[in-house]
């Protein structure tokens, strides 16, 4: 069929198409086979599904303590969110009970099993084409040490990379010797050591969140300044030129305690957040840069007050509600001009709660490790709930 339609417009057609039609359609022919595992087509279709802004569904991720196992399901960011869904076969399992995620890019979800410390295992594990990569981790220092991992793409050769940055203490225990930094490739499949000019003076713990935005992963760290004080900030690393940078707090957030924030994304915007953890007087400050890399940007958004049982927040949907992880291990939509509080019929382990923006890509679809023979049938028709059986 390809020889009678122009190969553009081919194209055109094709990436407008369900990643698990164009997964079927490889086995059409060996041209349509060249053409939709080209990784010229993989980036027009990662680009075009990410233009989609009102399509981009919900990845959810909860550990079910009764059955023991980590829970994926995609969702609809709207009104049928509770009702309405995906669920995703998981096929990894961590001695940890479930992994943490790293954090999401063109479809590709980056998993590390480092909940209560070091990691031996980095995942990255594209749900749609049911394929992923087992990252070997570098040598681990012998010495005492701390670590953070970020996961992004590079913005001009789309190449998707994993930083790790490991901390290491001097004979005092003291962290004064310069961090080492490695970078993973996808595309050579190998780490390397990088002089990226890691300042020694930021702390960042490897619990603490990251997320990746024009370009950059971001943590929330500080900066030492004297015997005992210290001074908040994002770190940013360029997964392009491979450069760290800062981008400073508002004066309300460097100076107080970093224990008590995180990082997120709330839009397209690198956002802030403030917890206040009295007892009966709960509450998180949302702060969010409305324009990149200018700190007088940041803007105060609103107050979430929901005292006594707010212990996270978890994600921000595109009409303006906010997820939120309740003591009572609920999550829920919190709605910041009403202050409004709807269940969404889930519950599992707080830690392990995590709602982030997806879209389907042909990442991994070509020369990486399968979970499935054949060709899979990713989603089942005909039901509410549509299961994803993984035939391994």
């Amino acid at each position: 069929m390809s020889d009678y339609i122009p190969q553009e417009l081919l194209h055109e057609i094709l990436i407008k198409l369900p990643v698990e039609s164009l997964v079927r359609f490889t086995i059409v022919c060996k041209s349509w086979y060249s053409i939709i595992t080209d990784p010229q087509f993989v980036n027009l279709q990662c680009n075009y599904a990410n233009l989609n802004e009102n399509k981009k569904p919900l990845l959810v991720r909860f550990y079910d303590r009764v059955v023991k196992e980590e829970n994926y399901t995609i969702r609809c960011d709207d009104e049928t969110f509770s009702e309405e869904f995906t669920r995703v076969e998981f096929p990894f399992k961590s001695p940890l009970g479930y992994f943490r995620i790293v954090g999401i890019c063109n479809g590709l979800v980056c998993l590390s099993d480092d909940l209560f410390g070091d990691t031996e295992r980095v995942i990255l594990w594209n749900p749609a084409v049911r394929k992923s990569v087992d990252i070997e981790m570098p040598v681990r220092p012998k010495y005492p040490h701390m670590f953070v991992l970020g996961f992004g793409n590079c913005p001009v050769t789309n190449d998707h990379k994993v930083v790790r940055v490991v901390y290491l203490k001097d004979s005092s225990l003291n962290f004064t010797v310069p961090p080492e930094v490695q970078v993973y490739s996808l595309s050579t499949g190998s780490w390397r050591d990088v002089n990226a000019g890691a300042p020694l003076s930021y702390m960042v713990e490897y619990t603490w969140s990251q997320v990746f935005v024009s370009g950059c992963v971001h943590w929330l760290a500080y900066r030492k300044q004297g015997e005992s004080g210290s001074r908040n900030l994002l770190v940013s690393f360029h997964m392009g030129d491979e450069v760290f940078g800062e981008v400073m707090l508002p004066d309300s957030l460097a100076n107080d305690i970093v224990y008590d924030m995180s990082v997120s994304i709330c839009g397209d915007s690198l956002a802030a957040l403030k917890y206040n953890k009295e007892i009966g007087q709960e509450s998180c400050v949302v702060w969010v840069m409305r324009e990149y890399g200018v700190s007088e940007s940041w803007t105060k958004l609103y107050t979430i007050r929901v005292p006594e049982t707010l212990t996270r927040t978890i994600g921000f949907r595109k009409d303006g509600e906010v997820v939120l992880s309740l003591c009572n291990n609920e999550l829920v939509s919190y709605d910041p001009v009403t202050g409004q509080i709807k269940g969404l019929g889930i519950t599992g382990n707080i830690r392990s709660f995590f709602v982030g923006n997806y879209v389907e890509s042909l990442v991994l679809l070509k020369g990486q490790s399968s979970l499935r023979e054949g060709i899979p049938n990713l989603f089942a028709a005909g039901a509410t709930e549509n299961a994803v059986i993984a035939e391994q």
